[in-house]
């Protein structure tokens, strides 16, 4: 694998990246890995990997979910013994009051057009974001 890093920083990657955490973009091009163990100095941990596996997603089309808005970290997040920050947990944020009630995109994310139709929501997708934790001595 190639690094165009040095090992110790920590980098961030995130965005609507428009393929899913199983698309060869992330796991062939970035190498994005899906367990934190798998993990080695340089490379990238993708933390949505397992969601996506399970049926969780950002965004519905045709009755499927995907999972285009990923935030993948370096290796350099996981060390849980330091002393700055690390990488504690993901989430999708889709409270109720985001999520369509009625309609052919009922349980979709509200958006706020459909077609000309405006429909007040906030987005055709979920937003992503990580829990970083900081130990306090």
């Amino acid at each position: 694998m190639i690094s165009y890093y040095q090992p110790g920083e920590k980098i961030i990657v995130m965005g609507d990246l428009n393929d899913d955490p199983v698309s060869s973009s992330i796991t062939d091009v970035l190498h994005a890995k899906e367990k934190p163990e798998e993990v080695k100095p340089g490379g990238l941990f993708n933390p949505w990997t397992a969601m996506y596996k399970k049926g969780i997603g950002t965004l519905a089309y045709n009755d499927a979910w995907g999972l285009f808005d990923q935030i993948i970290i370096s290796y350099s997040w996981l060390n849980k013994n330091q002393n700055g920050y690390f990488f504690y947990q993901p989430h999708i944020f889709n409270k109720e009051f985001m999520v369509e009630n009625m309609g052919r995109y009922k349980g979709y994310p509200m958006r706020t057009w459909d077609g000309n139709t405006y429909r007040g929501g906030y987005s055709d997708h979920f937003p992503t974001y990580l829990i970083l934790l900081k130990k306090i001595n």
